[in-house]
């Protein structure tokens, strides 16, 4: 059984918002990466992404934050991340996207009143690709952590 996941997000003039509850991973976390990419094009120039209720993350959906951390920066933008937990504190940093990323830890739980919750599902296999070359853009030294995976996923979105 997959654990149960919700993605609540909300946009309010230049800010988008997500709340992630339950694990985020490569099982779940597509519509949060086109959340991602959709509020970049529209112009918002900050993302702030509340961990209060994040059990986990994936490399892929690590890949998605990094990814738009990195469109937002070209624009002089910034995604923050709050409340990690322990874990997850310790992934960011290892992955070398505490650079790229302001993090703040509030403590309190910020469910917005008017907050859509987003489908959960797969990321596809060009997702996945993109969300690891994304970890490798953000620190070289992900690359060796990564590039069989990448080399994988490069193979299969060729057949």
């Amino acid at each position: 059984m997959r654990d149960e996941i919700k993605y609540l997000v909300r946009v309010s003039g230049d800010t988008a918002s997500m709340v992630v509850v339950g694990k985020a991973s490569y099982l779940n976390c597509r519509s949060a990466g086109d959340f991602f990419a959709a509020v970049s094009e529209k112009g918002c120039g900050k993302i702030v992404v509340d961990c209060l209720g994040c059990t986990g993350m994936d490399s892929t959906f690590l890949g998605m934050i990094a990814g738009a951390a990195i469109r937002l920066r070209k624009t002089n933008g910034k995604l923050t991340l709050l409340n990690l937990n322990e874990r997850n504190s310790e992934l960011i940093e290892n992955l070398g996207l505490g650079k790229l990323v302001e993090i703040v830890d509030t403590s309190a739980p910020s469910e917005p009143e008017d907050a859509q919750t987003l489908p959960s599902s797969n990321a596809t296999t060009s997702g996945i690709l993109h969300a690891h070359e994304s970890l490798i853009e953000a620190d070289s030294a992900n690359k060796a952590k990564f590039e069989d995976v990448i080399a994988f996923l490069k193979k299969e979105t060729k057949e």
